[in-house]
C-alpha cells in the first residue's frame, strides 16, 4: 500500500470496525503467501467491554443473529458475506459454517 494513503485508509477501518468501541487494536506480524512477512493492523474483541457476549451456544449465537441488524445490515449478509469470503480463499471453517446453517433454518 502507498504509505501516503494509510491515514485515510486507517481513518476508514476504524469508521468500519470501531463505532462502537468493542475491539481493542493490535498490531501482528504475517507471513504472506510468498513468504513475506508484514506488521499488520488487527481488531480483537474486548472482552471487558459491555457489549461482549461471552461463552455462547451455537443455538444462542444463531438466535441473536438471526434477529440482529447492525449499521451495515443484517446480521445474517455479514455472515454470509464472512463464509463466503473465507471459502474465496480456500479456508473451510466448520464452526461457521455451521453456525451460518442454522442462523439459515432459524430465519426460514
Amino acid at each position: 500500500m502507498d504509505e501516503q494513503a494509510w491515514p485515510e485508509v486507517y481513518a476508514y477501518l476504524r469508521e468500519r470496525e470501531q463505532p462502537t468501541e468493542t475491539y481493542v487494536e493490535a498490531t501482528r506480524r504475517i507471513r504472506l503467501d510468498g513468504g513475506a512477512e508484514v506488521e499488520t493492523l488487527v481488531f480483537l474483541s474486548d472482552t471487558a467491554h459491555p457489549q461482549w457476549a461471552g461463552a455462547l451456544s451455537l443455538e444462542r449465537q444463531a438466535e441473536l443473529i438471526s434477529g440482529a441488524t447492525g449499521l451495515s445490515g443484517p446480521n445474517i449478509d455479514y455472515l454470509r458475506d464472512l463464509v463466503a469470503h473465507l471459502e474465496a480463499e480456500g479456508i473451510r471453517d466448520a464452526g461457521m459454517e455451521a453456525l451460518l446453517a442454522r442462523v439459515e433454518a432459524i430465519s426460514a
